[in-house]
């Protein structure tokens, strides 16, 4: 029982490390996002981690949405952000649909090709 206890233990706080927050990132840790086309997403934590999503599907006019809904079945805030969690866009009344294909951590060009992340979308 007691070493059942202290793995327990050991995982919380390997769970709350630094390291451990930035293998992904949470549904409620999402703090900021940009979208340099329709197709992409950026997300960007509390802790300033950048995320790059891929889509697919009819997210259209991405740099005009105020709000973004990211939906995953059976999920709660707590839980990653992964390949096909639904991204909901509504535009004049119209929702688009998009399915996340990859996520991973973001690297910046370095060619100093801009990506139009410089303007925050508040309101997530």
């Amino acid at each position: 029982m007691r070493r059942l206890i202290c793995a327990v233990a050991g995982l919380a706080i390997l769970g709350a490390s630094p390291a451990a927050a930035s293998t992904c990132i949470r549904h409620d840790d999402i703090w900021n996002w940009s979208s340099p086309n329709d197709r992409t997403l950026i997300l960007e934590d509390y802790r300033h981690h950048k995320w790059l999503a891929k889509m697919i599907g009819t997210c259209q006019d991405l740099y005009y949405h105020q709000k973004l809904i990211i939906k995953a079945r059976g999920s709660f805030g707590i839980s990653c952000v992964q390949m096909g969690d639904i991204v909901i866009t509504r535009n004049n009344g119209l929702n688009g649909r998009c399915a996340i294909t990859s996520i991973g951590p973001y690297v910046p060009p370095v060619n100093g090709n801009k990506d139009n992340t410089s303007s925050p979308h508040s309101g997530y």
